[in-house]
């Protein structure tokens, strides 16, 4: 329990410090021609995002809404400045990010918005009160992904739905010579002088131990948890990584923006044949229902178990080798 809290620390700390790195105008989310190929990889319209592609998909006005890992509140912000719901809630470890997300809301002259500070490895919640939940690039951030699912799915309502942007790629410990060896290779075919490092390293975070954590158990997760409604994988695995390992004050912007095209329709080819390479997706879901609904939580259970039985083997073979 201490490894865990003294990483949740460090995280936390984390954040603090960098609360602004989501508005890094490097980071692919931020380029015109990434954000035209994510909406329409997700809602078939380059000009419509995704949370208003769900507005409409769902067609429907919320009570009570709940984001979790809000960070500085863009999600809150835009859910009610399109009414999707009534009233939404904000959670986040950053007190500095939340204080951040308090001022643009008022500033904004939008009510309806409340904040509070948790950790989401540990968070309780009340039973049947949201009937919206949504995550927006945050899960990845938790280690205690089948417990926060499961709290998540019983604070739902009935007819509760789950909304969740993610990144689904590699857990930070998965990251293998052979899993880099593609990337490697198309960075090493860039002129040098664009390259912020000699080799391509892992997208991972290295101050940040919450950084990917157990990304890759995300979707079966949730696909575990609740029924899917709607998946849609919208790529990044290759312009993402390689973009922000540009050193971008040396490229010249035109090839810069072929470069991503390059990728981008690189990408596209690779979806069309494998969606499931994707390490970023859009999954809308909701509550399992009858015994499906008990077999899901107990099998949950069972891999919350065994995650906690490898983690006590871990423990005792790092004491045993001091």
């Amino acid at each position: 329990m201490p490894l865990v809290e003294s990483a949740d620390d460090q995280a936390r700390s984390f954040w603090e410090r960098n609360h602004r790195i989501v508005e890094d105008a490097t980071y692919w989310m931020a380029n015109a021609r990434c954000r035209a190929a994510i909406n329409r990889r997700v809602s078939g319209d380059p000009a419509r995002w995704p949370l208003d592609a769900f507005r409409l998909y769902v067609g429907r006005r919320f009570r009570r809404a709940l984001s979790l890992g809000c960070g500085l509140g863009n999600v809150e912000r835009a859910v009610r400045q399109m009414n999707l719901a009534d009233e939404i809630e904000g959670v986040d470890a950053s007190e500095a990010s939340l204080e951040i997300a308090r001022a643009a809301a008022r500033d904004a002259g939008l009510t309806g918005i409340t904040y509070r500070a948790s950790n989401l490895n540990t968070l309780t919640l009340p039973s049947a009160r949201y009937d919206l939940v949504l995550f927006h690039a945050s899960l990845h951030h938790v280690r205690s992904l089948e417990k926060l699912l499961a709290r998540v799915e019983r604070a739902l309502t009935p007819d509760g739905i789950l909304f969740l942007e993610e990144w689904v790629g590699p857990s930070r410990n998965e990251w293998t010579v052979a899993r880099l060896s593609r990337l490697r290779d198309l960075y090493a075919e860039l002129p040098e002088s664009w390259r912020a490092h000699s080799v391509l390293e892992a997208p991972i975070a290295g101050d940040d131990p919450s950084e990917a954590v157990r990304s890759s158990a995300i979707v079966p997760a949730v696909r575990r948890l609740f029924d899917v409604l709607e998946e849609r994988p919208y790529g990044g695995h290759l312009v993402a990584v390689i973009l922000y390992q540009l050193a971008h004050d040396r490229v010249p912007d035109a090839e810069r923006e072929a470069l991503i095209e390059r990728l981008l329709a690189m990408e596209e080819a690779d979806l069309a044949d494998d969606p499931s390479c994707t390490f970023h997706t859009v999954i809308v879901a909701r509550r399992q229902r009858g015994a499906a609904r008990l077999m899901s939580h107990v099998r949950t259970l069972f891999v919350r178990m065994g995650l906690a039985a490898a983690d006590r083997a871990l423990a005792t073979a790092r004491r045993l080798l001091r």
